[in-house]
């Protein structure tokens, strides 16, 4: 069985696709392993999953610091539009949460998605007067744009 020197090892040497299936092969057999979830969340890529070994990481042990200040760096940097705004996105949820005892030995529980179930309808007839308003300006252009046309081809025959 690999062991987390033999992680760390991949790791130094810049063989990270090795250094992923040895911190996999560990969390196999001990997923309750903090090493291993934070050896993991160093050679992965996508944000998403570095989150997840993070906050497996904190579920096994809430006050692994190194783990809590990675997971902060991965908070998305506020958007400037949102900004001007005046508006904030939804908080994150149960970023907290303590470790289940009742789960099953050597499973750890993998946090559910963010699902945004905000009210769709909210902006229904700002909506409904930007469709409308961008119908009337398309037609007064086409109407524009035909009449400057019949206009430019009816001088150029007459003459």
């Amino acid at each position: 069985m690999p062991t987390l020197e033999d992680g760390r090892v991949a790791v130094e040497q810049g063989n990270l696709q090795q250094a992923r299936l040895i911190f996999e092969a560990i969390l196999q057999e001990t997923p309750r392993s903090e090493e291993a979830w934070m050896g993991l969340a160093e050679v992965l890529t996508d944000a998403d999953d570095k989150r997840i070994c993070y906050e497996n990481v904190l579920k096994i042990n809430k006050n692994n610091r190194a783990a809590r200040e990675a997971l902060r760096n991965l908070e998305p940097q506020e958007n400037p539009s949102v900004a001007q705004l005046g508006q904030r996105p939804p908080p994150r949820e149960g970023e907290d949460e303590e470790f289940d005892s009742d789960d099953e030995e050597g499973e750890v529980p993998v946090p559910a998605p963010y699902i945004d179930d905000s009210d769709v309808s909210e902006g229904g007839p700002p909506t409904i007067a930007l469709i409308f308003v961008g119908l009337l300006l398309s037609v007064v252009v086409f109407a524009l744009g035909g009449g400057l046309a019949f206009f430019v081809l009816t001088s150029l025959t007459s003459s």
